[in-house]
Parts: C-alpha cells; structure tokens; sequence
C-alpha cells in the first residue's frame, strides 16, 4: 500500500497566520487576547517577526490574579519543535503525536514565523479532499474508548491536576448514573476567570469552585455510528478539540471521545 497522498501536502497548502504577541506586554494582555480570540496557542515573537516562544492556555493560568505583573517572556515556553513551509502534512502530524502537541509553528531560514498549522488544520484538508472517504467511515472506527471524566461536584483544582497530568484540554462531566451532562475546558477556566488554579483550597470556610460553576451544560455529543465527517465539521466550523461519544439519544451514556487527533488520523489514513 503507497503513501496516502494527503500526507504529502506541503504545510504552504493549509499553514494560517498565528495570533502573535511581543516579550515585553503585560501577561494579563496575552489573558484577554486568547479569551477574545479562543486561540489555544498565542506565538511570541520580536520586533523582527522571529520565533521567541509560545504560550498555551496553560500558560495563561498560571499566572496569579488579573492585576499580575508578570511579563510574557516570564510565562511563555518553548516549542518543542518548529516546522518550515517546505516540510510536508505527514512531517507535521509526526511530530505533533511525537511531543503530544497539537500545533506546529512554521517558521522561515532565520526563525521568522510564517505560520502555524494544528491538528484541525489537517481535518480542513481532509474534510476539503476526502470528504466521501470521511463520511464512510464512523465514529466507533476511531473514538477513544477509555475516557477520563469528571463530576459536577468535583473541585476545580482536582480537575485541573487532572488535566495538567494527563495533558488534557477538556474533560467531559457525568452524572451519578453515567449520563453525559456537560464539558469542561481549558478555555471554560480561562473565559470564568480563575488563576492559580492549584492553589485554590478545598476545605475550609471558603471552598474553592466546583466544575458546576464552569462547566458548558449545553454539550455537543456524538454517537459510535456517527459519520467521521459529522466529526470533522464540527471541529473546524465551531473550533471543538474533543468531542464527547454516547450510546444513544435517550440514556445519553458515556461510552468514548473523539477528538482531532483522532481525525487527523483518519484523514492521513484513509485519503
């Protein structure tokens, strides 16, 4: 069996232009311009235009209160990799799995960034020139079935220890019975306005906020029989990075997830 042809795709076909912000600004601007933007990745780059770091969502949660001094060069990180516009669809998604991110930055000869390109970005592509193959295969064909989930009453601290040692951006919420009731979010925490997450207490006569009081009630669910292509729109026309899998429309029952790497594999996979 060849190469699929998708994997060969040079990164110039579906790289985007990054959200960007210099060293020096305030942490607490970097804060309102991910939330305003829903970027999950802001690149840090200097006057130049050259690659200097990155910040994640996690990043911007660290930081302790929204009157913080801190700088973004005090809370930025460096990529593990950064990739050229001559590398292909293929190399991207190899070192995406390889250092468990799900963004590249693409930059040129002397590190000035030209891009950056995501796990959805190779959805796009599959969705644009795969999309037959997409809807012939289902979700069951590709889903996490092992899922870590949280409850309504869990301590906002907990869960993001648990999405911290886990590398998890969201978690789905179930109920005592098992049922699907809602997602949390990096971006939930983010949009609520909680820092320094691990230091909130879990006793005492201010205990520190339930996944309740953040959670989205209001979940996207999708079902084993589900074409993959359902999946695919969702990720790219409303942004979701998992998305969580039940058995049926009446129990509503948890049973996996899905997410986009999941699809981007079926993509390189299939097409």
């Amino acid at each position: 069996m060849g190469t699929p042809k998708l994997r060969l795709t040079p990164l110039s076909r579906i790289m985007r232009e990054p959200v960007t912000i210099g060293a020096e600004e305030q942490a607490t601007k970097a804060r309102k311009l991910m939330r305003d933007t829903m970027a999950r990745v802001i690149v840090v780059v200097d006057d130049r235009g050259k690659l200097l770091g990155w910040l994640k969502r996690t990043s911007i949660l660290s930081i302790s209160s929204t009157k913080s001094e801190a700088l973004v060069k005090d809370i930025m990180e460096d990529p593990p990799f950064s990739l050229s516009d001559n590398s292909t669809v293929g190399d991207a998604f190899k070192l995406m799995r390889k250092y468990d991110e799900w963004y590249g930055v693409v930059v040129g000869p002397t590190r000035e960034v030209l891009g950056i390109v995501g796990m959805e970005d190779i959805v796009r592509l599959g969705l644009e020139e795969a999309r037959e193959k997409l809807e012939n295969a289902k979700v069951s064909d590709y889903m996490t079935r092992s899922v870590v989930y949280v409850k309504p009453d869990d301590f906002i601290s907990s869960i993001w220890r648990l999405m911290q040692s886990l590398g998890y951006a969201g978690l789905p919420v179930v109920n005592e019975r098992g049922r699907l009731v809602g997602i949390i979010t990096q971006y939930d925490l983010i949009k609520k306005g909680y820092t320094r997450i691990e230091l909130e207490s879990e006793s005492g006569p201010r205990p520190g906020a339930r996944v309740r009081d953040a959670m989205t009630h209001s979940v996207v669910h999708v079902y084993p029989w589900t074409p993959l292509s359902e999946v695919a729109e969702l990720i790219v026309e409303r942004g979701f990075g998992r998305i969580p899998v039940v058995d049926g429309p009446r129990t509503r029952a948890l049973i996996g997830v899905i997410d986009r790497e999941d699809v981007a594999r079926a993509v390189l996979e299939l097409a």
